[in-house]
């Protein structure tokens, strides 16, 4: 019979759930990108507040930056635990998780902050699989796997 590695299966299916919510982010942003234009000749040559609705969404203000960027910043975290060139910066290595239970911490925090609030049914389905995933780490850890098993990715 084969061998079924329980740990390199979890890690396989986290990483497409964080990809998951990657694509959802994206996506995400461009609906938001649809509602909006970017007015140039409605405004006066100095006018404030003319481009407001696009100041609303690419700033820097916590509750709106963190509220738009959620999906893509867990989304590029979790995928660059397996593909070592996202990892944009030191800080990757602090804020990851190395064994199962983190990760399924990881996943669960995903699932609730930057999945199921986005993009509708879609979103709810990405939420439903990272929830999936949790319960795989949890399993994995159980079955005696300690650190996470990465992925050969070439990216």
């Amino acid at each position: 019979m084969a061998n079924c590695d329980v740990g390199l299966v979890t890690s396989c299916l986290c990483f497409i759930g964080s990809l998951s919510v990657l694509a959802l982010g994206f996506l995400y942003l461009v609906l938001k990108l649809e509602q909006m234009r970017l007015e140039f000749s409605d405004c006066g040559f100095v006018q404030a507040d003319c481009n407001w609705k696009w100041r609303g969404l690419f700033t820097l203000r916590p509750n709106v930056l963190l509220d738009v960027w959620t999906p893509i910043i867990l989304g590029i975290l979790g995928s660059s635990i397996h593909v070592h060139s996202m990892r944009f910066c030191f800080f990757f290595e602090w804020i990851l998780p190395t064994n199962y239970v983190q990760y399924a911490v990881f996943m669960l925090v995903t699932a609730l902050f930057a999945s199921f609030g986005y993009c509708g049914q879609l979103g709810v389905i990405v939420g439903a699989f990272s929830l999936c995933t949790v319960v795989l780490c949890i399993l994995a850890r159980l079955t005696g796997e300690n650190g996470i098993k990465r992925l050969q990715t070439k990216w």
